[in-house]
């Protein structure tokens, strides 16, 4: 699984993007994306790729730094296609 697709790799457990996707949506009312050993920034790419906010831990300089530049990179390109889920929203106690 790790070694399949074209992605350039950064970290040497670094998954593939579109997994991580995918495990995001098993949280579908999660805002923020916490991910308490950061990497490469896989996680935080996926999140903001996907709309929502992310918190992200590492303590390894080498892969901070690989991360940030992922994650302020995937902030600056423009979504192509927005979510276009109506939000379910609680109208009248009755």
């Amino acid at each position: 699984m790790i070694r399949q697709g074209n992605e350039e790799r950064y970290h040497p457990t670094q998954k593939p993007l579109e997994v991580m996707k995918w495990v995001i949506t098993l949280c579908p009312k999660s805002e923020t994306i916490l991910d308490p050993f950061m990497g490469s920034g896989t996680t935080g790419v996926a999140a903001i790729q996907m709309g929502r906010k992310f918190i992200g831990i590492e303590r390894e300089p080498k892969y901070f730094d690989i991360a940030c530049q992922r994650i302020e990179q995937a902030v600056a390109q423009p979504r192509l296609f927005e979510d276009v889920r109506p939000k379910q929203e609680q109208t009248s106690l009755i």
